[in-house]
């Protein structure tokens, strides 16, 4: 059985694996095709992720990463 933190790292990098390339996308759409921009909002979003942990996200993560996303991109999209 997996430590509780190498659970958690798997958990993470699942979910870095299946989002990191929509939320890319999403965000270089918010940040007016800046990809540098938009990387440093995903970035940002995964940071959260860490320190919010899964309590944070509910049964779907999909919610709270596109909007901690969508927050993100347009705060550095203004920049």
């Amino acid at each position: 059985m997996p430590r509780p933190r190498q659970a958690d790292e798997s958990w993470i990098r699942g979910l870095l694996e299946r989002y990191e390339g929509p939320l890319l996308a999403y965000a270089r759409r918010l940040c007016r095709g800046d990809l540098e921009r938009a990387r440093d909002a995903v970035q940002d979003v995964f940071l959260r992720l860490v320190r919010a942990g899964r309590g944070a996200l509910g049964d779907d993560p999909t919610v709270w990463l596109f909007r901690v996303c969508r927050n993100r991109a347009l705060d550095v999209g203004v920049r």
